[in-house]
């Protein structure tokens, strides 16, 4: 149900034996509560509202304009000063209390909390967002409308979209003042950050480009074709150097850690490569299903895999130290802080494993109604985005507790990013959503 809009706002008659009291112009009258408003605030339609009512209403799960109906593509409130000064001195002329609802309060402005809401829903593109990355004031999001959109991260406006990919974009790295972006076309395209121009096309993969990572100037892409290719980028060349060849299914992961370039695969196997001689170093066996994530702390390398286990890896002997079970379901995604491993399941929990000797699984957490699809660690937190369109915020330093459950996207959470106080999802509804930690 729609309120009215202010030029039709509904002000109550005075019965007929009292004195008319005077009567404000309609656009001081908030369209919710059809009081004067004390703190007129501007959504994203253009609207205006008394803070304390349309606060509530977002309260209340909604995350449309009360009097038009349209969506609001981001929750931000910008104070009207205009408005208010002209209600102030209409209401200080006439000798009227400014209220809302029955309560009277002072005209000061009150204190809305963007930490309890997305501070911005960033709409542009059309499909699934695959990948997001930060690089100081941009925010770069890549998407199966085979675009990448640049985003200042500030003003929350896209500053241009890179359109040269003729598939779906799954991919993005970032390193030496150059973009990468690995798509379903089979190429990598570069891209310059300081003028956000291609300056080269990297072609060779026979298979979707679905992971990118750099490690001492070489790029390594791994992709559906089962090769592990590897290029060493410079200004001038970029030329690729090896194609490393052994997965016999697709490469979904990589990693980097202590010199040496972890490949996971749907072959079940994750396989290391030397990153100075890139040659093999071993093929590290065990999983009974394909592995889908890899992360990696100082010295060890963990891999999630189909077959509902987490194993840890030493990254120097490549021995197993041990296999994490405790997940009913698939093993989606994994972070990693100074302490903890984490790990996301399609059985719809997180599982926080302390680093260490034992490994042991010291949490469950458990809120999602739906498949854990990603993990990001920052701000003291632990963030997690799933299937059920929500993105959480689990406190690492109070036993893990959820203190924010977070609305806005209309699908599943497919991404995240933690960089500089704030928190980027992106989502199979083309929206990226901007969160303040």
């Amino acid at each position: 149900m729609y309120v009215s809009s202010n030029s039709n706002a509904s002000i109550p008659d005075h019965p007929a034996d009292e004195p008319a009291k005077a009567q404000a112009p309609s656009s001081f009258y908030c369209p919710i509560s059809i009081e004067l408003m004390g703190d007129p605030v501007i959504v994203a339609t253009g609207h205006t509202y008394d803070r304390v009512c349309i606060e509530k209403w977002l309260a209340q799960g909604n995350r449309t304009c009360p009097v038009t109906g349209m969506r609001l593509r981001h929750l931000e409130l910008t104070p009207n000063y205009a408005l208010r000064t002209a209600i102030q001195e209409w209401a200080t002329l006439h000798g009227v209390t400014v209220t809302v609802g029955s309560a009277a309060r002072p005209l000061a402005a009150s204190v809305y909390r963007p930490e309890d809401e997305a501070q911005s829903m960033l709409q542009g593109h059309e499909e699934i967002v695959w990948a997001v990355e930060v690089q100081g004031r941009r925010l770069f999001t890549a998407s199966a409308d085979k675009t990448i959109r640049v985003w200042d991260i500030e003003s929350r406006r896209c500053e241009t979209v890179l359109e040269d990919h003729t598939r779906p974009v799954l991919s993005l790295a970032i390193s030496n003042g150059m973009l990468y972006s690995g798509s379903y076309d089979y190429t990598i395209k570069v891209w310059d950050l300081a003028t956000l121009q291609r300056v080269r096309t990297l072609s060779g993969h026979t298979d979707a480009v679905r992971a990118l990572c750099v490690a001492d100037r070489r790029l390594f892409s791994g992709s559906y074709d089962g090769t592990v290719r590897v290029r060493v980028w410079d200004e001038s060349t970029l030329q690729c150097l090896e194609t490393l060849r052994g997965h016999t299914g697709p490469v979904r992961t990589l990693v980097y850690c202590m010199g040496r370039m972890f490949s996971g695969s749907y072959d079940k196997s994750v396989r290391v490569w030397d990153v100075a001689t890139l040659t093999c170093k071993g093929s590290l066996t065990g999983h009974t299903g394909a592995v889908r994530a890899l992360v990696a702390s100082p010295t060890k390398v963990f891999s999630g895999s189909d077959d509902a286990t987490v194993k840890v890896w030493d990254a120097t002997t490549l021995r197993c130290v041990k296999t994490l079970e405790g997940h009913d379901d698939n093993v989606r995604v994994l972070s990693v802080s100074d302490a903890f491993l984490f790990s996301g399941s399609w059985d719809k929990t997180i599982r926080a494993w302390r680093l260490g000797d034992d490994y042991r699984c010291v949490k469950v957490l458990e809120g999602h109604t739906e498949a854990v699809l990603a993990l990001a660690v920052g701000g003291g937190h632990l963030i997690s985005g799933s299937y059920d369109t929500t993105v959480r915020f689990w406190d690492l330093h109070n036993d893990f507790r959820c203190v924010r459950k977070c609305d806005g996207h209309d699908d599943a959470v497919r991404v995240l990013a933690a960089a500089n106080g704030k928190v980027f999802s992106g989502s199979y509804d083309g929206s990226v959503g901007v969160w303040a930690v």
